[in-house]
């Protein structure tokens, strides 16, 4: 016959088996929610980094976002949403279509006068950002006696006109035309969030509604790099006028490899976030459209030459004039 005491022993047994029971099932359920909640977040997480880089890069993920998109689909349908879920949804702002830089210096003021021919000033220059996308500025580095006059010049120049992009970190010299084409465009790209990005010269007359035009065909290209091409004889004699210091890296025929006049080029969005990226180990050559030339060669990048780009004489359909 079983014990008074033994009995009690036994139904406490039970009980504390049942809240045991009751304890771990409880446990387990949050942890089948916390693992799912993170992997649902993380498919949702991986779609959104998947967007950045191709928005970023151009590069073709498509493929793969069907799938996470399955995912994140179910997600949605269990509740499970992270903070970036209202950044891909939300009704993207129309980007610019074009950044151009203007290429400008120190005592040419004269060229800026391109303001009154086809650059625009004041509202006009406002009116037409908001109206076509077309962002223009003038674009000059620093005096190498910072804080002297040109730079105290330049500095109220812009203050009448707040037009000019002024590079602060670089130093104006012909010499280092290469590097204020490569700053240019990695800070333009940070700057704005453009579709295209075009260098120009001051010396150049521009007409922007065949640019925007020429453009747009493009858009469906991530990766392009469009000017009037053109190659050339590689100066191997120090002392020449287009005398090249690295003539040697060029082969025995000293011949350039195809690049964009640097009158007037333009890139993709994809390309000047490239650059953006790497600025501090892509190498410059003696001249700006050779130096742009060679950050592209080694990529998979359409390159378009667009004879309307070919600056040297107005004619029917151009949308360039050098003067």
């Amino acid at each position: 016959m079983q014990s008074k005491g033994s009995s009690v022993r036994f139904t406490g047994l039970v009980i504390r088996s049942r809240i045991s029971t009751l304890m771990l099932s409880m446990f387990a359920t949050f942890a089948s929610l916390y693992v799912a909640g993170r992997l649902w977040q993380d498919a949702e997480n991986r779609v959104y980094l998947a967007k950045e880089l191709d928005r970023i890069t151009g590069l073709g993920t498509n493929k793969k976002l069907s799938g996470l998109e399955m995912e994140l689909a179910a997600a949605r349908q269990e509740g499970f949403v992270s903070k970036h879920l209202s950044e891909i949804n939300r009704t993207p702002k129309s980007r610019p279509r074009v950044v151009v830089g203007v290429f400008t210096g120190f005592g040419r003021k004269s060229n800026r006068a391109i303001r009154k021919a086809w650059m625009g000033t004041g509202a006009t220059l406002k009116k037409m950002e908001e109206e076509k996308g077309i962002i223009i500025r003038f674009v000059i580095g620093r005096s190498s006696n910072r804080g002297d006059s040109m730079d105290r010049s330049i500095d109220g120049e812009n203050k009448q006109t707040n037009d000019i992009f002024i590079l602060e970190n670089h130093v104006e010299a012909p010499e280092e035309v290469p590097n204020k084409t490569k700053l240019f465009f990695a800070h333009a790209a940070e700057k704005w969030d453009a579709d295209y990005y075009a260098k120009v010269n001051d010396d150049v007359y521009v007409n922007v509604d065949a640019l925007t035009n020429v453009l747009t065909a493009h858009l469906d290209k991530p990766r392009v790099y469009i000017g009037c091409m053109k190659s050339g004889e590689v100066f191997s004699e120090r002392g020449q006028k287009w005398y090249e210091p690295d003539w040697w890296k060029f082969g025995d025929g000293k011949t350039y490899f195809r690049h964009a006049s640097g009158e007037m080029f333009v890139i993709s969005h994809a390309l000047a976030k490239f650059i953006t990226i790497n600025r501090s180990i892509l190498r410059v050559y003696a001249y700006d459209d050779v130096s742009a030339g060679s950050w592209f060669i080694g990529l998979d990048v359409k390159h378009v030459d667009e004879r309307k780009f070919c600056c040297s004489a107005w004619s029917s359909g151009a949308l360039c004039s050098g003067v």
